[in-house]
């Protein structure tokens, strides 16, 4: 039933997307008032305290990349996927190409609806945009209206990147490189799924909805260090492949896709590259003077989970986990009812 749910979820979150987008792109084009194309391309307003405009756009960047986290998703259920090695590839580039040129066409134009910038920053709502929202609406109803779309999505996301990590978790736990492997790794009969590590999932991401409720500066943290850390699992399996891959790859090892040797290394490059300037910036702290409360902690988390990640897998994790065998069919995984 669970994984049945999951595709048409999906689609009516799609749908929801490109109706919600389209919807509010009308409204804000048509009753918004509106600023100069010079206001939107060619001012820059630094109210972050960084001396440098440069600076402060890089270290801008966590809430640009924070959004794009998470295109990988579609690996982590690739055993639940029809032809993956075309699927799961399309589904990687069609959520960046298509949320891309969507997110840059929202993005210009609510700087072409933005009033005030003090005015927004100040807003009732705690949030910019909703505060624009009701100035183009000129009515709580409108925005409520029109921040729904915006809602119902960030649920569906929920939903679908706890289903990614569920199954992430899943695939550590078979190979037996989780603790309570034994546990984690078995999938429900009835619900074709594992359940237990939805529940887990569910369980850790409602605890880091209490930590925003305690302390937003340890929120931030975690976040800027879920960005550090998935950037990092994507530059090593790049650099792998850059630097060894494609030696020990034969033209018959490739699927659907195949960009080549030279287009392949230039992206790889420009890929690492990439990587590594947003785990630079994603340890600065958003404004100056830091202090306590705006000081980015993420650093320190992340090379806390380091050491535990270190520490498990010396004393303990190596001494049982199972190095995965790839077969076209998974015979053997547990279930229980």
């Amino acid at each position: 039933m669970c994984s049945r749910f999951l595709p048409h979820a999906n689609y009516i979150s799609g749908i929801i997307h490109v109706g919600g987008f389209v919807a509010v792109v009308i409204v804000l084009g048509v009753m918004a008032p509106k600023n100069t194309a010079s206001f939107v391309f060619k001012e820059f307003s630094n109210e972050s305290g960084w001396e440098s405009d440069g600076v402060s756009w890089l270290v801008g960047l966590l809430s640009t990349v924070y959004p794009f986290l998470g295109y990988d998703a579609a690996c982590h259920i690739s055993e639940e996927v029809p032809s993956p090695s075309r699927n799961v590839p399309l589904a990687m580039m069609g959520a960046v190409l298509v949320n891309g040129i969507t997110g840059l066409v929202y993005v210009i134009l609510l700087l072409f609806s933005t009033t005030s910038l003090e005015r927004l920053l100040q807003s009732p709502t705690s949030y910019p945009f909703l505060q624009i929202y009701q100035d183009a609406a000129r009515s709580s109803v409108g925005a409520t209206l029109m921040a729904l779309p915006v809602i119902i999505i960030a649920y569906t996301a929920t939903i679908a990147g706890m289903t990614s990590t569920s199954r992430t978790i899943w695939a550590f736990a078979r190979d037996k490189a989780t603790p309570w492997h034994e546990y984690l790794g078995k999938v429900s009969e009835k619900a074709v799924v594992p359940v237990r590590c939805v529940l887990l999932t569910t369980v850790l991401q409602m605890l880091l909805g209490l930590i925003y409720l305690g302390n937003t500066t340890a929120f931030n943290a975690v976040l800027s260090m879920a960005i550090i850390g998935m950037y990092l699992s994507y530059i090593i399996p790049i650099a792998y492949m850059l630097l060894y891959g494609r030696r020990k790859f034969n033209p018959s090892s490739y699927g659907f896709f195949k960009l080549g040797n030279k287009l392949g290394v230039t992206l790889n490059i420009i890929s690492i590259i990439w990587i590594i300037v947003v785990i630079i910036f994603s340890t600065f702290p958003s404004m100056k003077p830091v202090t306590a409360e705006t000081a980015n902690y993420s650093p320190v988390v992340m090379v806390g989970w380091l050491v535990f990640g270190a520490l498990y897998y010396f004393l303990y994790g190596r001494h049982k986990f199972d190095v995965p065998v790839v077969n076209d069919i998974i015979v053997g995984v547990s279930t229980v009812r």
